[in-house]
């Protein structure tokens, strides 16, 4: 199939997809395609395996794109136990093989492999794949905040962040630096608590809601030793949203679903965060174009869910790395 009957086959799947995708046109599409894809000595991939993790639809549908827009058999490893919504939009589905199982014979016949997942699980699949097929793996990754205006907007926008999809994304926002952090959690408290109101977080199993009630609870206690270090704002009657502020400029991985650090912005904050691997992106308020930040990354308060389409996921271009290159020297 040619890049033009692929590109308008994209776009007949927008509708359906661009909720998880971002928007794209037809102009990002051949340009991204023709940037990455189009040098003489590229070698395009004609089956890519893909294996992804079952927090969120998304991996699944921005790895199939870049797959579909290459125009490579696709073959989708979906979690056993989740993402059992999933559906591959119609005009696209001639294009991708789902299954819930990894078949043997996949990932041998891959001509490259996209994994999303835990380091053990990318560790895992790197050793199944043959050293000259192109891999690619996206690991554990969290989102944090630098808020230079602590405004009850900033704090509608975190909240934004933070709830929606609980956490679950490598893209949600799990720790806020500012340079007052306590002064702040009222303000985003009130905001979480809007947002639990018109967006529920759902049930948890008993392992997910005994963690956030454990640290709650070693925090109430470090509280009481020194109100000035520790202090907690949650949600009265279930663990819907928790928040932390910590004197520790440090980052601590959240337990997730709606559970946040509230931290001091130090002088040194750009040498404290620069040898973090596992940092997906950064947001801004305000947001500014020019911030020397360290990250993948940059983007307004608000917006961590959503990136753009075919956007470098972990600084990495969408399609270069699924390519091989042949070099005809005569």
């Amino acid at each position: 199939m040619t890049l033009d009957a692929r590109l308008d086959l994209l776009l007949d799947a927008a509708p359906h997809w661009e909720r998880f995708t971002g928007s794209y046109s037809h102009e990002l599409l051949e340009t991204t395609f023709r940037d990455q894809a189009a040098a003489p000595t590229a070698r395009l991939p004609e089956t890519i395996v893909h294996i992804v993790s079952g927090n969120t639809p998304h991996a699944a549908c921005q790895t199939l794109l870049n797959g579909i827009l290459l125009g490579a058999r696709n073959r989708l490893k979906l979690p056993a136990d989740a993402l059992h919504d999933f559906e591959v939009p119609p005009p696209l589905a001639p294009f991708v093989e789902s299954s819930r199982t990894l078949p043997d014979h996949w990932i041998p016949e891959a001509d490259a492999v996209v994994v999303f997942g835990s380091d053990e699980t990318i560790r895992h699949f790197q050793q199944l794949c043959p050293l000259e097929t192109p891999f690619v793996g996206h690991g554990h990754r969290v989102g944090i905040a630098v808020i230079d205006d602590p405004s009850p907007e900033a704090a509608r926008l975190a909240a934004r962040d933070i709830g929606l999809f609980n956490q679950q994304g490598c893209l949600s926002l799990q720790t806020l630096f500012l340079k007052n952090p306590r002064a702040f959690g009222p303000l985003l408290a009130e905001a979480m608590a809007d947002y639990e109101q018109e967006n529920p977080r759902g049930p948890l199993t008993a392992s997910e809601a005994g963690a956030i009630t454990n640290l709650r609870r070693e925090t109430q206690y470090l509280a009481a030793q020194d109100p000035e270090k520790q202090t907690l704002w949650q949600s009265l009657g279930s663990t819907a949203w928790t928040i932390i502020h910590h004197h520790d400029p440090g980052l601590t991985l959240s337990p997730g679903n709606r559970t946040v650090f509230l931290r001091p912005l130090l002088s040194d904050f750009k040498s404290r965060i620069s040898n973090l691997r596992f940092l997906s992106g950064i947001a801004l308020h305000p947001y500014r174009e020019n911030a020397d930040l360290p990250s993948p990354r940059l983007f307004p308060l608000g917006q961590a869910q959503s990136p753009p389409a075919l956007w470098p996921h972990d600084g990495l271009l969408p399609l270069a790395p699924l390519l091989t290159h042949q070099l005809a020297q005569g």
